[in-house]
């Protein structure tokens, strides 16, 4: 790098980092319980330990999902809902568990590179310096930037890793033969995953918008992420419920 340019920078800023926190924190707490829970053979409500076994997939989606049902399905049959999360636990029962721990180190590392990626500036000369250019600093037209071109590419990855969540979400609202009644009929109960799921897609769309440093001040940026996560989450429970 040449003497007198800001250095690109390296390190999360502080929201990402506390995300990431509370991200890993989250997902160890409740891959953790659901060992505890299994291996020690707690006398737990059965809807309980299905919830559990389901926050642990819904945290580590969308890398979850494939390796959820190969686990799952890999013995020839799907399981019925009261042996989901249920049973002794075995060496491989115990390694498979882990290994959404790995997914969600995957995420973070994901998630890690999207922010790095997205907030990442050319050098700019450094104010002061014969070659500092008059142009900068960068913020234009009303507190746009030029980094709003990485929209374009950070938004539809957005909606590229929502698709998973979509799939899922389409079952959970009314069952395999959707909502309008035919085939199998309308299967209820599960409504609850598919609104988690529309939330999560919600909130993965709005760090798209938000961690792009597009638009100044900040809390503007923060509110039409907000409101884009939100749109983009009513969208996809309205698509999904079909």
């Amino acid at each position: 790098m040449s003497r007198g340019f800001r250095p690109i920078e390296r390190a999360l800023p502080r929201w990402a980092r506390a995300a990431v926190v509370v991200y890993l924190s989250v997902t160890v707490a409740v891959v953790v319980t659901v060992l505890l829970t299994r291996g020690l053979e707690l006398d737990l409500d059965a809807r309980f330990k299905e919830g559990l076994l389901l926050a642990m997939v819904v945290l580590t989606l969308p890398v979850s999902a494939a390796y959820f049902v190969i686990g799952t399905f890999s013995s020839g049959r799907p399981p019925s809902p009261g042996e989901i999360g249920l049973g002794r636990l075995s060496l491989i029962a115990v390694l498979y568990h882990l290994g959404f721990l790995l997914l969600a180190a995957v995420n973070a590392g994901v998630f890690r590179w999207i922010v790095l990626s997205a907030r990442r500036h050319a050098p700019v000369p450094a104010a002061g310096i014969p070659d500092a250019r008059p142009e900068y600093p960068r913020v234009q037209l009303r507190g746009v930037t030029p980094d709003a071109r990485k929209l374009l590419w950070t938004v539809p990855l957005a909606v590229l890793l929502s698709l998973p969540q979509w799939m899922v979400a389409g079952f959970a609202w009314c069952g395999i033969s959707g909502c309008s009644g035919g085939g199998f009929g309308v299967a209820t109960g599960t409504e609850w995953l598919a609104v988690i799921l529309s939330v999560v897609n919600g909130v993965i769309l709005a760090i798209a918008v938000f961690a792009v440093r597009w638009l100044y001040p900040t809390r503007k940026r923060a509110l039409v992420a907000l409101a884009a996560g939100t749109l983009f989450g009513l969208l996809g429970a309205a698509v999904t419920h079909g």
